[in-house]
């Protein structure tokens, strides 16, 4: 190879390398906005003087630029009414990972598909409301680790989109926390 071949390799190596650098993803981007840096134009109209009027000092400041702080992630903000009673919400409802059938007569069912809501729910329990509060206690459970007599406190907020969303107040009972609480749509 002569070396006519090695420096023409050599140069295309090198413009390559910066091609390939210049065609990267800055690691760290700068989120300050720009800043007027001029200062306004002198008048030759003074101003009109007044009680509270402070002297302007000899040199004037520049501004100097201030970062900003912005959010990444936008907090959706839902609208809702809260529940206060069973009739509100009487229904079958379809969660993420769980599914609810909840009756008049203050019985909640709870299974991990629809068609064993009222063949093989996985937990039976009796709940009443307080207020906006809905407090929930089992009655039996199967396959799925037992609270006991413990009694859970929930809030139910009505969607605009018609869903409901299960947040849990008070309950010291983390497998009904985990099965209960989330946003659930209706099932016709």
């Amino acid at each position: 190879m002569s070396s006519k071949d090695v420096i023409q390799k050599s140069v295309c190596w090198v413009m390559l390398v910066f091609f390939l650098v210049g065609c990267g993803t800055p690691l760290v981007t700068s989120t300050l906005l720009p800043v007027a840096t001029t200062l306004p134009e002198p008048t030759d109209i003074p101003p009109e003087p007044t009680a509270t009027q402070v002297e302007p000092s000899a040199t004037p400041i520049p501004p100097t630029a201030t970062p900003t702080v912005r959010s990444l992630t936008a907090t959706p903000t839902h609208v809702f009414t809260l529940v206060t009673s069973a009739e509100e919400i009487v229904g079958t409802w379809l969660g993420a990972a769980f599914c609810i059938r909840i009756y008049e007569d203050g019985t909640l069912n709870k299974a991990w598909s629809l068609d064993k809501l009222d063949s093989h729910p996985y937990a039976v329990s009796k709940f009443w409301f307080e207020g906006t509060q809905m407090f929930i206690e089992e009655i039996t459970v199967s396959g799925a680790p037992s609270c006991g007599r413990k009694i859970g406190i929930y809030e139910i907020r009505l969607l605009e989109n018609d869903n409901i969303q299960i947040s849990s107040i008070k309950d010291q009972c983390s497998q009904r926390v985990n099965s209960t609480g989330g946003i659930y749509q209706p099932v016709d």
